[in-house]
C-alpha cells in the first residue's frame, strides 16, 4: 500500500465551516482465526481503513450540496464519470467507472441525507452496488460536524458499519468511530487530531484498534506526522508508530514478539 492511512481534505472542510456558520467480536467460533498477527494481517488491516477513508473522504468534500458534475468529475479520468444529484434530505453520488489520481476505480452510488440543527450537521450514508478498485462496498456511515467558534476547533465524528468483499473474495467489515479535531482552520497552520476506537474484521481475525496516543498530522503533509496505532487480537498486541513529526509515508510496526519493521503507508 502507498496511500495514506488517513487524508484530510482541506477544501471539504472548509465547506463544512461554512456551511455551518450559514446555519449558525468473535471468540472461539473462529475456528480459523490465526493466532499472531503477521505483516499480512497489519497490511490488510490498512487497506479496510483505506477504502473507509476514501468514502469519508467523498462525503465531506461534497457536503455543501452546490457542487456540479464537472467538479466532482474534475477529480477522477474523464468529465462525465461522475453524478451529483441533490435530493430531498440531501444528495447522490454515481460513479460510472471513473479512475482516480491514484489509478483506481470506483462505480456504483453514494447516497447522503444531511440534517442540520442548533448549529450542527449530521449526515446518514448508504451504498448501492459501490465498488473501488475491484472491492465491493457495503454497510452504512453516519458522521456529525461541529464548530466550536470560541476556541476555533472544527470537530467530526464518524462511525462505520462497513462490509467489504476485496476483489481477491477476502471479506472485511469495519464497525466503530473517530474522531478528528481540526485547529487553525483556514491557516497556514491548521492541524488535526485524530482518535477513536474501532474493530476491523478480515475473515476470520477480529483486531480491536485504538489511537494511543492520539494521532496528530498538519494539512502541509498528506501522511500522520505523529501517534500510534495500537492492533489487539486474541490479546496480542501490535503497534503502528508513525513518527516524530516528520512528514514522510514512513511508519514503524512493533510485533507481539517485539521485533519492528519499517512499512510504507
Amino acid at each position: 500500500m502507498n496511500k495514506p492511512f488517513f487524508k484530510i481534505k482541506v477544501l471539504g472542510i472548509a465547506i463544512m465551516a461554512s456551511l455551518l456558520v450559514v446555519s449558525c467480536s468473535d471468540d472461539d467460533s473462529n475456528t480459523n482465526a490465526s493466532s499472531e498477527i503477521t505483516q499480512e494481517d497489519v497490511m490488510k488491516s490498512l487497506e479496510v481503513e483505506e477504502i473507509s477513508n476514501f468514502i469519508d473522504d467523498l462525503t465531506l468534500d461534497n457536503i455543501s450540496m452546490n457542487r456540479s458534475n464537472a467538479e466532482i468529475s474534475s477529480r477522477f479520468n474523464r468529465p462525465d464519470c461522475a453524478d451529483f444529484s441533490v435530493t430531498e434530505n440531501g444528495y447522490t453520488l454515481t460513479f460510472t467507472e471513473c479512475t482516480n489520481e491514484d489509478g483506481e476505480t470506483i462505480s456504483g452510488s453514494i447516497n447522503v441525507n444531511i440534517v442540520i440543527e442548533n448549529n450542527a450537521v449530521s449526515t446518514s450514508i448508504t451504498f448501492d452496488n459501490l465498488t473501488y478498485a475491484g472491492n465491493s462496498i457495503n454497510g452504512s456511515k453516519t458522521t456529525s460536524y461541529s464548530l466550536d467558534t470560541n476556541g476555533g476547533s472544527f470537530v467530526y465524528t464518524v462511525t462505520s458499519d462497513l462490509s467489504i468483499t476485496f476483489a481477491d473474495g477476502t471479506t472485511a467489515s469495519e464497525q466503530g468511530t473517530k474522531t478528528y479535531t481540526i485547529t487553525g482552520l483556514g491557516t497556514a497552520d491548521a492541524a488535526y487530531t485524530l482518535g477513536g476506537n474501532w474493530t476491523v474484521t478480515v475473515d476470520a481475525d477480529t483486531y480491536a484498534l485504538t489511537t494511543d496516543p492520539i494521532l496528530e498530522g498538519t494539512f502541509s503533509c498528506e501522511y500522520i506526522t505523529t501517534g500510534t496505532l495500537v492492533m489487539t487480537k486474541n490479546g496480542l498486541t501490535a503497534s503502528i508508530n508513525y513518527g516524530d513529526g516528520t512528514c514522510d509515508n514512513k511508519a514503524t510496526v512493533t510485533y507481539p514478539d517485539g521485533t519492528t519493521e519499517e512499512i510504507d503507508l
